[in-house]
């Protein structure tokens, strides 16, 4: 009885720990890899005389760094990466100075780092002058990475949807009405525009890239008042979108001046509550 409550002190009282060893690559063994998982610790095997790279995400900026054997370990940080390097430890005494030199078996320790992204758990381990020791360990993140996947043709379908979208609203027959004629100013050719048309909502004057964008005037009566106009690109041509319809409109720069007259205007109107496209729905909430 007595025999088998020891072994069972033995099986089940003793602490076990199970740290993660980085992947040695096939062309050196001291260039290693390692995948993240925030509950591993990562074993991390020096040598005396020899520095080790740990290599974090390129947007990673460590914060925070300690180890448990701060006088026997040298670790600097900069940017996303951190070099680690035993050190032989100082001691002072009566006698003078003395120095104790890194030791495997007694020189292990361990590392925390906090990034501005994650933390970092290491076991570091001094190794005998002819094992071998790494020399690079790379981080490596596919569980995030396969999110950012995700997220990425999620956002590529709402883009594919989006576009299909606007080109079927560009692709619609959508009456327009080209019934325009133009009176030019002498020397007002430069302000002329080379077509225009209306939607029934909007009135589109397409200019060259030669030619000048003039202000818009609505002519009623013998009154004039400015429009509230846009630019927007049609292939080689800039157009002039007037955020109405008019029967008579006046171009103006300068001394420069152009009449337009809409002989159709009022004759097809397209009313606000309809869409003009069959892959938008109407919201009329």
């Amino acid at each position: 009885m007595r025999k088998l409550l020891c072994l069972l002190l033995i099986v089940f009282g003793t602490e076990t720990y199970a740290a993660s060893t980085p992947i040695k690559s096939k062309y050196d063994d001291r260039i290693q890899s390692q995948i993240y998982n925030a509950l591993d610790v990562t074993k991390v095997y020096a040598k005396d005389g020899f520095s080790t790279v740990i290599i974090f995400a390129d947007d990673e900026r460590i914060l925070y760094k300690h180890t448990g054997f701060k006088d026997g370990w040298d670790i600097t940080d900069n940017d996303n990466f951190v070099l680690i390097k035993p050190l032989a430890v100082k001691q002072q005494s009566s006698e003078g100075e003395s120095y104790f030199e890194p030791t495997p078996g007694q020189w292990n320790t361990n590392l925390f780092i906090n990034t501005n992204k994650r933390t970092y758990s290491f076991d570091l381990i001094l190794v005998p002058e002819k094992s071998t020791s790494a020399y690079q360990v790379n981080f490596s993140y596919p569980a995030e990475k396969q999110k950012q996947q995700v997220a990425q043709r999620e956002k590529d379908k709402r883009d594919r949807e989006q576009q299909a979208i606007e080109k079927s609203l560009q692709s619609t027959k959508t009456p327009k009405n080209w019934d325009y004629v133009m009176k030019v100013k002498a020397g007002s050719e430069t302000i002329t525009p080379n077509y225009a048309y209306d939607d029934g909502i909007f009135t589109y004057l397409g200019f060259a890239p030669n030619k000048t964008f003039p202000a818009a005037f609505l002519l009623e009566g013998s009154t004039e008042s400015l429009l509230n106009t846009n630019v927007k690109q049609d292939g080689n041509y800039q157009v002039l979108v007037i955020q109405k319809t008019a029967e008579k409109l006046v171009l103006r720069s300068g001394e420069k001046v152009v009449g337009i007259y809409n002989q159709s205007y009022g004759k097809t109107p397209v009313t606000y509550n309809t869409t003009i496209s069959p892959s938008v729905a109407r919201d009329e909430r």
